[in-house]
């Protein structure tokens, strides 16, 4: 186990000649990780953080046949493509973990995220964090998320927005998620001490904000 004094964090943006980092990093995570692996847990498993920016649903995405390869492939192209937004983790020259955020009219999916309707301005979107599990809890996920309003304040955007969960671990949870993987959308407090601020109360997560001054 690392201990926390010797992580020293680099933070990449996603670009094209970064793609095999990219899905070497899932494809360890998808076969390591005790819940997110895709032989106990397809549903989890298969989506390589490429929901929010495809035209396909939940259902198509998860269900079409070699779904997890397909899946793979499509996010490789989005990526290759430049279409894709994020920003990846280092430690010793590996990939440790990756946060999925980009302006929000690049994305897609929303609905279940944003009340239809409203305008996505200037917004920049932080959606999903992704740690290796030897490496949670050790101030990764939260070097992400400064990294990507720094970020989103480069290209031009006035607003940060999250949209963590606000269910306590054992409620609605039917595929007995562990805890830490519930908060794949980062955890409500790490934006609070960030300094974000509940911009919206919904049934099962918040809208988080934080201004991005110059």
């Amino acid at each position: 186990m690392i201990p926390v004094r010797a992580l020293e964090t680099v933070i990449k943006e996603l670009r094209p000649e970064l793609v095999d980092d990219y899905l070497r990093f899932f494809d360890q995570v998808y076969t390591e990780d005790p819940w997110l692996n895709t032989q106990n847990n397809p549903w989890w498993g298969i989506c390589y953080c490429g929901f929010y920016d495809d035209p396909r649903t939940e259902q198509e995405r998860n269900t079409a046949p070699d779904a997890a390869n397909k899946n793979r492939d499509r996010r490789a192209e989005t990526t290759r493509s430049g279409k894709a937004h994020g920003l990846l983790a280092y430690v010793d020259g590996k990939i440790v973990g990756w946060c999925n955020a980009g302006p929000r009219t690049s994305y897609r999916n929303l609905h279940n995220l944003v009340p239809a309707g409203e305008s996505p301005g200037e917004v920049g979107s932080i959606l999903c964090f992704v740690v290796a599990a030897p490496f949670r809890g050790k101030g990764v996920c939260t070097s992400l998320l400064h990294a990507a309003c720094d970020k989103l304040r480069d290209d031009g955007l006035e607003v940060a927005e999250g949209y963590p969960s606000t269910l306590p671990p054992d409620v609605n949870n039917p595929y007995n998620t562990p805890a830490e993987n519930q908060s794949y959308r980062g955890p409500l407090r790490m934006f609070l001490k960030s300094g974000f601020a509940v911009h919206q109360q919904l049934e099962r997560h918040a809208i988080v904000r934080k201004p991005l001054g110059p």
